[in-house]
């Protein structure tokens, strides 16, 4: 799962907004051609499209239950390994939160959220934005920031991460890239993760 993450400074705090962001249409729309959209194709068999439909269900019963579900989804994936594609992970994650599961499961079997995840990833793709996750402090200057999976994300340190890449990027316009041996080797093990799924890791 990823998101593409835009925010805007509310007072000395920054109010996170989550944005979807489909990496196969990102991938794999260039080579099936400008109509292809990895949303109307039902016979593709997404990744991504699950658990962004999970997270918007949640957030259709309001924004305390999606940063509650949002929460329990990163960490499904990332601390626990369990396979966020499947239905019923996304179920039982939907209990876990406390969801209404009645009306999350019929708003996921409408498609209910699907227009909205289709229109934040044409509008990020307008701006050029081709990864995730990509930073954007409503200065016109979004940031993509590469991340390596791992204990971190359980740290709470999500604040001052942000306010680092605040402070390196948007009040930085001039610093256009850094990059480590460290990253570099740790780039590729993380493509050689995504070829498993026919995907390029950006």
């Amino acid at each position: 799962m990823e998101w593409l993450v835009r925010l805007q400074e509310k007072r000395s705090d920054l109010k996170v907004d989550y944005k979807a962001f489909v990496l196969e249409q990102a991938n794999f729309g260039p080579a099936r051609g400008e109509d292809w959209k990895a949303w109307e194709d039902k016979t593709f068999p997404s990744r991504d499209l699950p658990p962004h439909q999970a997270a918007k269900c949640a957030a259709l019963q309001g924004e305390t239950q999606f940063d509650k579900y949002h929460v329990a989804l990163h960490r499904a994936k990332h601390r626990d390994g369990k396979d966020i594609t499947s239905e019923l992970v996304l179920r039982d994650i939907a209990v876990e939160v406390g969801l209404d599961v009645d009306r999350w499961e019929e708003d996921m079997k409408s498609g209910a959220t699907i227009p909205l995840i289709a229109q934040e990833h044409e509008d990020a793709a307008e701006q050029g934005i081709f990864g995730v996750p990509t930073l954007d402090f409503g200065e016109g200057k979004p940031v993509f920031v590469k991340l390596e999976e791992g204990d971190w994300e359980n740290e709470g340190d999500e604040q001052g991460l942000l306010d680092a890449v605040r402070a390196t990027s948007a009040e930085r316009p001039w610093l256009l890239e850094l990059k480590t041996p460290q990253s570099a080797r740790l780039s590729t093990a993380s493509s050689k993760k995504y070829e498993k799924y026919g995907m390029k890791a950006r």
